[in-house]
């Protein structure tokens, strides 16, 4: 089976968005690891993480998440949720994660809240 994934980046306002597409599972969760520890090696600390291409999200990558989510922050900087679908919210809601990371209905707001 095919997995139309693909994470796209981009800079707005010193922030870093990070565009999630398809399904995030165990054989493409890596790709998001090494997304964001180059970008913290480069000492980058804001992030947007924008769900709404996202499919699928599996327990790996949401330890992922939930790990660079602690180094950023140990940085003095955050990872925001944007977009989430009812299927994903329902997830993060399950395990707990919508208490650990802010989460907003679009970018507009998520920027906003950096401010």
């Amino acid at each position: 089976m095919e997995n139309n994934f693909e994470i796209l980046e981009r800079v707005k306002d010193d922030i870093q968005i990070i565009e999630i597409n398809g399904e995030l599972d165990a054989f493409v969760a890596p790709k998001l690891k090494e997304t964001f520890s180059k970008l913290i090696e480069k000492d980058i600390n804001k992030y947007i993480v924008d769900f709404k291409g996202l499919i699928h999200i599996n327990s790996l990558a949401m330890g992922i998440l939930r790990g660079k989510l602690q180094v950023v922050r140990e940085m003095g900087g955050d990872i925001k949720i944007v977009n989430l679908n009812k299927h994903i919210q329902t997830i993060f809601e399950t395990i707990g994660l919508d208490e650990i990371f802010e989460i907003y209905k679009n970018e507009e707001e998520a920027l906003k809240s950096f401010k």
